[in-house]
């Protein structure tokens, strides 16, 4: 709340509105994915790291979430 708050100062407008703006953008982007295939989102990011197959970013995906939770579990014992 007071990040949200600290933001809607920062750009003008009351709290009141930019929280009903993030929940707009967020349903928008929430429809637009619903209608959106993985192979269109995924086309910019395979264009951009060149050819990667899915069962790379498989690979991936499962290092940064172990990477993730490592980090998480070392920051809740300090």
């Amino acid at each position: 709340m007071t990040q949200l708050l600290k933001k809607a100062r920062q750009i003008g407008v009351p709290p009141e509105d930019y929280a009903k703006q993030l929940v707009e953008d967020g349903l928008a982007l929430q429809r637009q994915a619903e209608v959106t295939s993985f192979e269109e989102i995924m086309g910019p990011v395979r264009q951009a790291g060149g050819p990667v197959d899915d069962a790379e970013i498989v690979k991936l995906v499962h290092k940064a979430r172990s990477d993730y939770h490592r980090k998480s579990r070392r920051g809740k014992k300090s």
